[in-house]
Parts: structure tokens; C-alpha cells; sequence
């Protein structure tokens, strides 16, 4: 008991860290919430295997928002024909583990995936996408945040696109008085999505449970007339 409380009491105390410094001491798997084998493959298999049943196939240009260090990127990359992953990024150094310790067989080469880096939902070098997810990222931002993602990226949908992500759902009154942050949450209500697909050209979705052992649900949001 005593052993877990001080390793509660250092995990605090490491979000003080920079971004670079706590992947370092944590690990580019630990860093993305992937801290166990079952966490790691578990959650990159669930959402590879969800997008598949959503109609994702090797022709779809395919955009991974927060994509890390390559938890779905891991399998999609592989699947999907050459160029046609697309990781949007803010810590480099996670990609870059990534990609040295994740994908094997040359295939960071032969599968040719793309990336932007930066914090600001700036989808850089893409054009259109098809499909698009952002796992336990909107977990960890605010309103505002999130809202500049949906934004930002409505300029790279066509009328088909399909726009996949989670999010606690919950009372707002819990969360952190603070910007985002990768590793403290933030939970929403339904409506909270909605409203900002109203104001940034989607409709949006709700379609709740798919199993995620954190319990976030799933939306799913398309291109609307706005």
C-alpha cells in the first residue's frame, strides 16, 4: 500500500517534467498510457480492428491524430498502401521511438507514412483524408483545444470523410482548472461535441461503448453543410 502511494506521489510530481523529459524517464509506450503489454497492444488492436469494421480499407487515406508513438500506427501502417498514413504529432521523439521500435521489416521505408509536428492542429502536407481518429486525446484537452481540431480539420474533409474519437464522459465540474495536458483528464457531457460540430461544419455522432478498458466512449463525426 505504502509502495503505491509513493509511486502515485512520483507520478504527480513528473507532470511538473517537460514533455521530452517525462518521455525519457517514462518510456515512449508508459508515456502514451501503454504502460503494460495488454494496455499497449490491446488498445492499438481494438481501435485497428473498429476502424476495419468501419469500412477502412488499404486505398482510404488514413489520418492519426496524436498518433505518438505508433499504437494504432503499428498496424495501420503495415495495411494501408504507401503514403497513405498520415500521424499528426507534438512530440516528435515519440514518433521517432516509434518508428525505430515498433514498425519492422523496413516498413517505416517501403509504407512511406507522413507526419506533422506541432501542437496546434496543423494537418501540414495533407490534402484529403478519408478516414481520421483521435484515441484518448480529447481525454486530455480542453474545450477550446478541442474545438480548434475540429476546425482545422474540416479543411481536409471531403463529403464522405469519417472523423472517429473518444472522450471521458462525465461531469466538467471535475476537471482540471488548467491548459491541456497529455497526462491529466478531462470529461464532457455528449452535448459539449455536438455543439462544437455545429459551429465547425460536422455532425456529429454518438456512439458510446467499444470496449475501451478506461471506459471512453466513441463518437463519429461527417462533413454537415455548414
Amino acid at each position: 500500500m505504502i509502495e503505491k502511494i509513493l509511486r502515485r506521489v512520483a507520478w504527480r510530481r513528473d507532470l511538473d517534467l517537460q514533455h521530452v523529459d517525462r518521455i525519457r524517464k517514462w518510456g515512449h509506450r508508459h508515456y502514451v498510457g501503454g504502460d503494460t503489454s495488454e494496455a499497449w497492444y490491446g488498445i492499438g488492436k481494438r481501435q485497428y480492428h473498429f476502424l476495419a469494421s468501419q469500412g477502412l480499407r488499404a486505398e482510404h487515406v488514413f489520418v492519426d491524430i496524436a498518433c505518438g508513438s505508433l499504437r494504432l500506427g503499428q498496424y495501420l501502417i503495415p495495411m494501408l498502401e504507401e503514403g497513405n498514413y498520415f500521424g499528426l504529432e507534438g512530440e516528435p521523439d515519440l514518433v521517432k521511438a516509434g518508428l525505430e521500435h515498433e514498425l519492422l521489416f523496413d516498413l517505416a521505408d517501403k509504407k512511406a507514412p507522413r507526419f506533422a509536428y506541432n501542437y496546434g492542429f496543423a494537418f501540414e502536407g495533407l490534402e484529403q483524408f478519408d478516414y481520421a481518429i483521435a484515441q484518448s486525446l480529447f481525454t486530455h484537452l480542453t474545450l477550446d483545444d478541442i474545438e480548434t481540431c475540429f476546425r482545422n480539420l474540416r479543411g481536409h474533409a471531403h463529403a464522405g470523410s469519417k472523423f472517429f474519437s473518444t472522450f471521458f464522459e462525465g461531469d466538467p465540474q471535475v476537471n482540471p482548472d488548467a491548459e491541456s495536458h497529455a497526462n491529466k483528464d478531462w470529461y464532457y457531457p455528449f452535448e459539449a461535441f455536438r455543439e462544437i460540430g455545429e459551429r465547425t461544419g460536422w455532425a456529429v455522432e454518438y456512439i458510446g461503448d467499444w470496449g475501451h478498458e478506461r471506459d471512453q466512449k466513441m463518437i463519429c463525426a461527417t462533413p454537415s453543410g455548414h
